[in-house]
Formats: structure tokens, sequence, C-alpha cells
């Protein structure tokens, strides 16, 4: 785990450095690094309590080929939505504390030396980032992606009590970003490999910032705390029935539709001009 937590570290500093230009040449590295950690390690998933996928995840191709998929998801997800101050370190802080309390209220079995370091290493990183002192980049949002989405899942495979839609829940935002861009930018007939400035957490800066009473830095907190301030009620709902996969399921609905409506809504008020 720490030595492909390095390698995507340095897959991330080189795009910083603009030693990796091409989109696409680092999804295929991504991808490799992601699908030969998962073999190596023979990580499965092998009960996700949906019939049909789980009969699917009987075949080991298959199994090794989804959970990597959900791992490149969260880690393209954690980069697209690292875009404003505190936003990404912040989300994930929030389900560090989420984890956390399930663990010294004895409800999950893990390490608690190592998720007490996590909570460290990312409230003094929330800070200095809150202060403009450090930015995650690519790197800080690559490494962020592919460690939680790892720490996670094995939660969930050391804790069967656990509803895998909780995990869902958790991992939500930078899941659906993914998903929800690659789907806006073909109907857009953009590539999903450009980056572009038309994301959720981009809109509501826009709409903020055009607000004469907010300068551009009140604007960018503002934004963060708004999106990480309904995740924490989320969780907050979502912690107290992690057993419970109807309810789980039902706030990854409502998430999906607010986010839908809430980006439609202000995409249009931000172009309606154009």
């Amino acid at each position: 785990f720490i030595l492909f937590s390095f390698l995507i570290l340095l897959l991330g500093i080189s795009s910083d450095l603009k030693k990796i230009k091409s989109a696409f040449i680092r999804l295929l590295i991504q991808i490799s690094l992601v699908i030969f950690f998962v073999i190596y390690n023979d990580f499965q998933l092998v009960n996700t309590k949906i019939y049909l996928l789980d009969k699917l995840l009987s075949n080991e191709i298959f199994n090794y080929f989804f959970i990597s998929f959900c791992i490149l998801i969260v880690i393209n997800g954690s980069n697209f939505f690292d875009g404003l101050n505190t936003l990404n370190i912040g989300y994930f802080l929030l389900v560090s504390f989420i984890i956390y309390y399930l663990e010294i209220t004895n409800l999950i079995s893990i390490n608690e030396v190592f998720i007490q370091h996590i909570l460290v290493v990312l409230i003094i990183t929330f800070f200095l980032n809150l202060f403009n002192k450090i930015y995650l980049g690519d790197a800080g949002s690559y490494l962020l992606g592919f460690a939680f989405s790892i720490f996670l899942i094995n939660i969930y495979l050391e804790n069967p009590q656990i509803s895998p839609f909780f995990i869902i829940v958790l991992l939500w935002y930078p899941s659906y970003e993914t998903l929800f861009s690659i789907i806006r930018k073909n109907i857009m007939k953009k590539s999903p490999m450009r980056p572009d400035s038309n994301h959720l957490h981009q809109q509501i800066f826009y709409n903020l910032n055009r607000i004469n009473t907010f300068n551009k830095y009140h604007a960018n907190l503002l934004s963060a705390n708004l999106i990480n301030s309904y995740n924490l009620i989320i969780f907050i709902v979502s912690v107290n029935f992690f057993s419970n996969s109807q309810i789980q399921v039902l706030l990854i609905l409502l998430n999906i539709s607010l986010y839908t409506f809430i980006y439609f809504k202000l995409f249009i008020i931000r172009y309606k001009k154009l």
C-alpha cells in the first residue's frame, strides 16, 4: 500500500510539474498501477448485497476490474473537485471523523492509532490549505483518492455489519463528480480528458463571486464550506444507519438528485447571458 501510494504520488507530482502533460497518458498509468495493486494484493469484493452484481463478481477477472474501476473513479473524482481551498481536504477530513467515531464507539474494528494519525495529518493540512500555505495539486488529490478508496474498501471487508452502500455514501461526491463530468462532457461534445471550469464547485463559486459582497477568497471558502456542510449533514444521517442499506440507497439517490438539479440551475444562471 505504501509503495503504490508513493507511485500514485509521483504520478501526481509529474503532472503538477508538467512532466506528464497528457491526461490520457496519466490515466493509462493510473489504470496500470491500480490494476497491478488490486491483482497483486488479491483485492476482491465478496458481497455487495446486489444479487446480479454479486453473481458477476464471482468471476475473479471481473472482480479485479470492477474494484479497479471503483478506485479509479474516486482518484479522478478527488482531482476533479480539488478546485477550492479546504474543499477536498475538508471532505476527506469529514470522512475520517465519521470512521473515527465508529471506531471509538466500538461499532467497527480498525486500527485506532492509524486513524488518529490520519486525522492529525489532515487537520494540519486543512489549516495550511485554509490560509493558502499549501495546495494539494494533482499529487495530493490523487493520493487522497487512492488512499481513502483502499482504506474504506478494507473497512467494509473487515466489518461485514457495514452496508456496502454506506461506503458509497462516504465516497459519493468524488465518485459522482467523475461520472457526471464524463456524461456532461460527452453531451457537450467535449473530450472527457480535457479539463474545464464547469464542475459544481466552480458553478457555486462563480455565482457567489459575482455578488459584490464577496471577494474571491471569501467566495472560495464559502463555496467549499457550503458543499462540505451539506456532506456533513448527509454523513451524520448515514452513520446513524450504517448497516441499513435501504436508507443508504435513499441518501445516495438524494445526493445525485440534488447535485444534478443544483448544477443545472447554476449552469443556466451562469451562461444565460450567452
